[in-house]
């Protein structure tokens, strides 16, 4: 009696069928780990920045703009040989030098100490700087979550000093 054995066909056919059933296996796997890039990317373009916190960054840029108000004041006193005030507002936030207002942000607290030598502007605390370059003097603090820049401006030589603690 002779045994059966498998046709080169049907070893073939079965084979074919083998690889297929894989590759589809393959195909279903890499679908999914696609898909789940394709989530996870979307979730990270999509998340939203917590609006509340502030880096040191945020504070430092704050504070060069405002140092950039003072030394502009003090400039326009020394080349118009006229005193020149820069008031500070901290209540709204608003810095008010020669022919501009600076808004500072909301979320940056502003606490200002200067001398009593300088001049009231409608019950704000003005920071006058003089035409040889002197000033009233004063110190600007910028401080917003754990962030603080300090301004400092010297009332004998009206330079204005930035820094960060």
């Amino acid at each position: 009696m002779e045994s059966a054995r498998p046709s080169s066909d049907s070893i073939m056919r079965t084979l074919t069928m083998l690889r297929t059933r894989k590759a589809r296996r393959g195909i279903v796997l890499l679908d999914v780990v696609l898909a789940l890039a394709v989530m996870a990317l979307a979730a990270y373009v999509l998340m939203p920045v917590p609006t509340g916190s502030l880096s040191r960054n945020d504070v430092m840029a704050e504070a060069v703009r405002v140092g950039a108000v003072f030394r502009y004041g003090r400039t326009m006193a020394i080349r118009d040989r006229s005193p020149t005030d820069v008031v500070v507002d901290v209540m709204t936030g608003e810095i008010e030098g020669p022919g501009e207002i600076v808004s500072v942000r909301q979320d940056i607290r502003l606490v200002w100490s200067t001398s009593s030598q300088c001049p009231l502007d409608r019950g704000r605390r003005a920071l006058r700087f003089l035409p040889d370059g002197r000033s009233c003097g004063g110190v600007l603090s910028l401080s917003g979550s754990g962030h603080e820049a300090l301004l400092r401006v010297d009332w004998l030589t009206g330079r204005v000093e930035m820094t960060a603690r």
